[in-house]
């Protein structure tokens, strides 16, 4: 269960930052949508894992 927190925690961190990061790299805003789209993938099949772990024991 532990490994799923080292991926959600860059999750968090890119969509909690992603506006700073479009902007640094001037992309029109489209950039800052694919890091929103790819962090909330990654936090939810985090989180289903999570809950998954729980539940089999």
């Amino acid at each position: 269960m532990s490994i799923y927190w080292w991926f959600l925690i860059p999750a968090i961190f890119l969509s909690a930052f992603s506006g700073p990061i479009d902007e640094a790299v001037k992309t029109d805003g489209k950039l800052k949508k694919v890091i929103l789209v790819f962090s909330a993938g990654v936090a939810s099949v985090c989180g289903i894992a999570i809950i998954a772990s729980l539940f089999a024991k």
